[in-house]
């Protein structure tokens, strides 16, 4: 039990959370010892997977998608991984200091993490590459935009496994990183921006933090004017789609605004206005943009994801046409966690041992991955959801929509969390978690772009889309 708790001199700072993960599976869970080349070895492997993608720039991406979450272990983590493949200094002064191949990919980003079912065809229009093969700078590749996504919804998985397993830095934190963690928090802010507000003294900086602030203060007549975006629409979507190939060339200064689809909410509004003075590094923008449940969604008009009509194996030969490793890898980790069971009960006696009762786990393993599942709108028409209920308690479920949509905001501590189960069993739960937010999130990505290939490869007659 002891392997959970946080360790206060740990050298937090240059900390590396995927080798600790590996390291964690490998003791706790025994028992199952292939769960640690499942899953920390597909992450690993997403980043040296064969791919028109920079190495350099798929730290990058990771970077931006811990973000959303405020991981901020693995956001240390990339910085420095960033650095250490050639990336560009500057571009961890925040998004958009970056290119603007890499600024177009942050709705996508915001929308894969909090709402994946907003993820429409009219999106992607912006990011692939049309009319030449390689589209030029500012365009992703077919192959490239695949590996992205994959990086990005698996980082989203990935913040959830560290939040849960208390591998999360919550420790050496400057002024600037608590006020980042609690940028949503009105109460937080109301005493922040008080008078009575007590005022919490920073730690020596990292030599990454040391080399940002020297940069903010010695590049200031070099500073990138403020983007003004605004929100995607069908108008400007359809006229970027039929402009000429002029359009889409990386030399213009003014472009498009549909091309930034960054600082501007669905209403045109400006998000930095409405934001609080946060002066941490903005690597997405609409940091207060989160996670609402799909019941109450305000787009009603869009359905649930019936997983009867798109499934897995529709994701899995659309993108294995790209990446045929990275998605035979994920294939087998899929089974391999949905499978994994001891057939084991343990169930805490009066003395505090731990009674060892035969049963079968495949009704729990479903409920949780189920239930996750829904959480981002993706249903299975054949699975009776009263089973929900009758096998998941509310402490559960409420642990289960915690760590899947809001792992950042996860207060109760990992020994706390699902009482009666031993280390190996939570695990396994976190990682059933984690895989079933990041294939709802593939699923609706996957769908978006078979409606973008139905709607715009075919310019003599268009045919529908698949909703």
């Amino acid at each position: 039990m002891s392997t959970f708790r946080r360790q206060k001199t740990m050298d937090w700072l240059n900390f590396d959370p995927i080798p600790e993960i590996d390291r964690l599976l490998r003791i706790t869970c025994k028992k199952y010892p292939a769960l640690h080349t499942h899953m920390t070895g597909s992450y690993s492997h997403m980043f040296n997977d064969i791919s028109d993608l920079p190495a350099a720039a798929r730290h990058y991406v990771a970077l931006v998608a811990s973000a959303r979450h405020r991981c901020l272990s693995l956001m240390d983590y990339h910085r420095r991984k960033f650095l250490e493949k050639g990336g560009q200094p500057f571009w961890l002064l925040g998004i958009d200091w970056s290119h603007m191949k890499y600024r177009k990919l942050d709705y996508l980003n915001r929308m894969l993490c909090h709402r994946p079912w907003m993820v429409h065809w009219k999106n992607l229009a912006v990011l692939f590459a049309r009319r030449t093969p390689d589209g030029g700078p500012s365009f992703f590749s077919v192959s490239a935009l695949h590996h992205a996504v994959g990086i990005m919804t698996m980082t989203h998985a990935m913040c959830t496994v560290l939040c849960c397993v208390g591998l999360e830095r919550r420790v050496d934190m400057t002024q600037l990183e608590i006020d980042f963690l609690n940028i949503d928090d009105i109460d937080y802010w109301e005493a922040r921006m008080s008078k009575y507000f007590r005022v919490i003294h920073d730690r020596a900086p990292t030599e990454v933090e040391y080399m940002i602030s020297e940069m903010k203060n010695t590049e200031r007549g070099m500073k990138r004017p403020a983007a003004r975006m605004c929100a995607m629409t069908a108008e400007t979507v359809e006229s970027l789609i039929n402009a000429p190939a002029a359009t889409y060339s990386s030399r213009r200064k003014n472009y498009s605004p549909a091309l930034l689809l960054g600082s501007t909410d669905e209403n045109g509004e400006d998000i930095l206005e409405k934001e609080p003075p946060c002066d941490y590094p903005i690597y997405t923008h609409h940091r207060t943009f989160g996670y609402i449940d799909f019941r109450k969604r305000p787009e009603k008009d869009i359905p649930p994801f019936r997983v009867e009509e798109f499934g897995w194996d529709h994701v899995y030969n659309t993108i294995n046409e790209y990446t045929d490793t990275m998605t035979n890898r994920l294939d087998r980790m899929f089974d391999h966690i949905r499978s994994l069971t001891g057939n084991t009960s343990n169930l805490s006696n009066e003395s505090g041992e731990y009674d060892q009762n035969e049963i079968d786990t495949a009704a729990f393993r479903e409920a949780v991955w189920n239930y996750t599942q829904g959480l981002y709108g993706v249903r299975i028409d054949d699975y009776d959801y009263s089973k929900i209920n009758r096998v998941l308690d509310k402490g559960t479920k409420t642990f289960i929509k915690l760590a899947a949509c809001y792992p950042h905001k996860l207060t109760t501590e990992f020994l706390r969390a699902l009482p009666g189960f031993r280390d190996s069993e939570k695990i396994h739960v976190v990682m059933l978690i984690s895989m079933a937010r990041f294939q709802a999130s593939m699923f609706h990505y996957t769908r978006a772009v078979c409606n973008y290939n139905a709607m715009c490869l075919s310019r003599r007659g268009w045919r529908r889309p698949l909703d």
